[in-house]
């Protein structure tokens, strides 16, 4: 997938394309939904499959005090979209003057720029000054600018809309299961790992540390500090594990950092500076501390036994 960073479509010159507009914070099964519907379109006019998508999320420009995490890093996200055979995705930054520009001249440079031929978005999409610009606005455009316009109804279970806010609840409340069903994958996290203490090394269980959070970004939403059975992809393959997420209370340490470790089963090799995906697959017991090296080695052994059942 080609990957184009730009602070405006209106530098950008592409050929004809069908293409879809959104956030996509983890790409879940309503966005799953209507991207499929684009990726057809786009085949049936023989034409580049495109995503438009915004970075940072408006609501960290326009309300900075609401504390909104990401489901997944940009850098997972395009990831995913490569996944789903996306030609090319368009990453605009979103900024205060962004937010203020007329709809009617974005729907223009979508055309004019991009080439576009057909236009998807989410049924509740808004953008532009004041919000002002709709599904309603992209229709009455299609006529003059020469383009098909398909605004798409939200992807529903029994529980209502499939949507991003109910998949963090789902997540931070650790009902992985729940999370599961709406994201049509196991919630996971995309990080690079780095050189840790060493400590679980002596005590005979090695793991790779994550970092996750990508230089200028919110915070990544989590699950409840723990230990999980997780599955980690790396460079195509995939490996049983024993993820411990918390702030290791058994050291005793003066900082509170978070931290994401997982040890690899059946493993043997060096992973620093590898890029990783963690998939949390079911939780194993709460972040709890011990009295001594001795006790968290014997419970980590039968961690491990618990998370080989499960996986």
């Amino acid at each position: 997938m080609n990957v184009i960073s730009s602070n405006s479509i209106a530098r950008r010159k592409l050929k004809a394309c069908a293409l879809a507009i959104g956030i996509f914070d983890g790409l879940h099964r309503g966005h799953q939904y209507l991207l499929k519907r684009m990726l057809r379109k786009a085949k049936a006019l023989k034409a580049q499959s495109l995503v438009v998508t915004f970075y940072p999320h408006p609501a960290h420009v326009l309300n900075p005090q609401v504390d909104l995490r990401y489901l997944a890093s940009l850098e997972h996200r395009l990831q995913l979209l490569a996944g789903l055979r996306v030609d090319v995705c368009l990453v605009l930054r979103f900024t205060k003057k962004f937010a203020t520009m007329k709809p009617e001249l974005f729907i223009r440079d979508l055309v004019q720029r991009l080439g576009a031929r057909a236009i998807f978005v989410g049924e509740d999409f808004r953008f532009g000054k004041d919000r002002s610009g709709d599904v309603k606005l992209f229709k009455q455009l299609a006529v003059e600018y020469g383009y098909q316009m398909c605004g798409v109804k939200a992807l529903t279970d029994a529980q209502g809309p499939v949507s991003s806010t109910r998949i963090r609840q789902l997540v931070s409340a650790g009902d992985l299961a729940a999370a599961r069903r709406l994201l049509g994958r196991p919630f996971s996290v995309l990080g690079r790992v780095v050189r840790g203490s060493g400590r679980g090394k002596l005590l005979g269980y090695p793991t790779a540390n994550l970092v996750y959070n990508n230089k200028g970004e919110s915070g990544r939403i989590l699950p409840p500090h723990g230990v999980y059975a997780v599955r980690l992809i790396w460079r195509g393959k995939t490996y049983k594990g024993a993820a411990n997420l918390g702030v290791r209370p058994s050291f005793k340490e003066k900082s509170s950092q978070l931290r994401l470790e997982v040890h690899i089963l059946d493993f043997h090799g060096r992973l620093y500076g590898e890029e990783v995906e963690v998939l949390f697959i079911k939780s194993i017991r709460q972040e709890r501390a011990f009295a001594d090296p001795a006790q968290l080695a014997q419970q980590i052994q039968k961690d491990i036994a618990v998370a080989l059942k499960l996986l």
